[in-house]
């Protein structure tokens, strides 16, 4: 079954599989503390990490995938959402691409995203103009070789509708789903640069994209059973839906 583990070519498939792999990352990885407890990062190659979580008494209490890439968003962060399940170490943001100093709270669209290291930031003031690197995971993947198979397809698609630009970006998850707010969003952009990517630990390739869409550039990545038979190329238009980890780039350095 795919899910954020398989995309970055982790092994998880159930509760054993997590144990493993909090153990392994506990053991190899790179021990980080924070106000709240603490991370532990494990780099697999390539951009691949997980990040492990750890409460002040150091049990795992939780381990989220990221993918560390050359995409780079200007945001404006108006509030923290919290979800239902979240523990002291999560963290979800309300953000606004393309926002600008002078209106943090306004751009092109406003969008979720969760954080991997969110107790690393402290205390932020709210509304915050940031930099973000921003990974989208693919649940659902199309790939047209050109922004004219990508637009027959929306025709096709879309019938009587206005079609979407080869460039947008349409965030989900706004409102509370089933009582939780979910950091998706639908997603089409042009591939800059692609590449299969190897993790270390597994030997598991996976697919890698840099896309850029509407308000910036962003890495997409990609379980490899997802890709079909013809791989991501630059130059190619890309869409589907896809979970938005990000990490702020101006913060602290490891």
């Amino acid at each position: 079954m795919i899910n954020h583990m398989t995309t970055l070519g982790f092994q998880m498939q159930g509760e054993d599989d997590f144990l493993s792999l909090a153990n392994y990352a506990y053991e190899h990885g790179t021990l980080m503390q924070t106000e709240q407890g603490a991370y532990v990062l494990l780099r697999v190659g390539g951009g691949a990490e997980l990040w492990l979580q750890l409460n002040r008494e150091g049990v795992a209490i939780g381990m989220h995938p990221h993918f560390t890439g050359a995409g780079l968003m200007q945001i404006g962060i108006e509030a923290e959402a919290r979800h239902e399940d979240a523990n002291e170490l999560d963290g979800t943001f309300y953000a606004w691409a393309g926002a600008t100093p002078e209106r943090p709270s306004h751009g092109l669209y406003a969008f979720l995203f969760d954080l991997p290291d969110r107790d690393r930031y402290g205390a932020l003031a709210h509304p915050l103009v940031r930099q973000v690197q921003l990974a989208a995971f693919a649940h659902e993947l199309n790939v047209f070789e050109d922004a004219g198979a990508y637009e027959r397809d929306q025709l096709e698609r879309r019938p009587g509708q206005l079609p979407l630009s080869p460039q947008s970006f349409i965030p989900q998850g706004l409102t509370e789903q089933g009582g939780d707010l979910i950091a998706t969003a639908w997603i089409a952009g042009e591939v800059r640069r692609a590449g299969w990517i190897k993790n270390e630990l597994s030997g598991v390739y996976f697919q890698w994209a840099l896309v850029r869409t509407l308000g910036g550039d962003i890495d997409v990545v990609a379980d490899e059973r997802l890709v079909g038979e013809r791989e991501i190329q630059e130059g190619d238009i890309l869409s589907g839906t896809f979970w938005l980890s990000g990490r702020l780039v101006e913060a602290q350095a490891e």
